[in-house]
């Protein structure tokens, strides 16, 4: 569970690649009516960026990686899943709605599926 939570924080504390700045000129609009700004100036750092009021700076981040599900949590799923086809609950009881509840957190944490969605 702590590495699926590491996991999960890594994410979060993307840093940026390059950022990028343009002017715009507040209350005057191009011939279709939308706001009018200037083409954007891409640079690697943030203090690159033209910082007065009149310009607009905005964070560059690669793609997010592709999701990286941890072995351990494929195997339970695999092994869940075998005893669930093996052993099949001739009731719900609270224990067993905990078991799928824990699952389907764990796989949707890790953006996975499991059967039966």
């Amino acid at each position: 569970m702590r590495e699926l939570a590491r996991i999960v924080l890594a994410s979060l504390e993307a840093e940026p690649v390059a950022w990028r700045y343009r002017y715009v000129k507040k209350g005057v609009t191009d011939s279709q009516g939308e706001p009018w700004v200037g083409d954007w100036k891409y640079v690697p750092t943030k203090e690159d960026c033209n910082d007065r009021p009149s310009y607009e700076i905005q964070a560059l981040f690669t793609a997010p990686p592709v999701p990286v599900t941890p072995e351990g949590l494929v195997k339970a799923v695999r092994f869940y899943e075998q005893v669930k086809r093996e052993n099949p609950p001739v009731e719900t009881g609270a224990w067993k709605d905990a078991v799928d509840w824990v699952l389907k957190e764990a796989c949707q944490a890790v953006n996975i599926g499991t059967k039966g969605d």
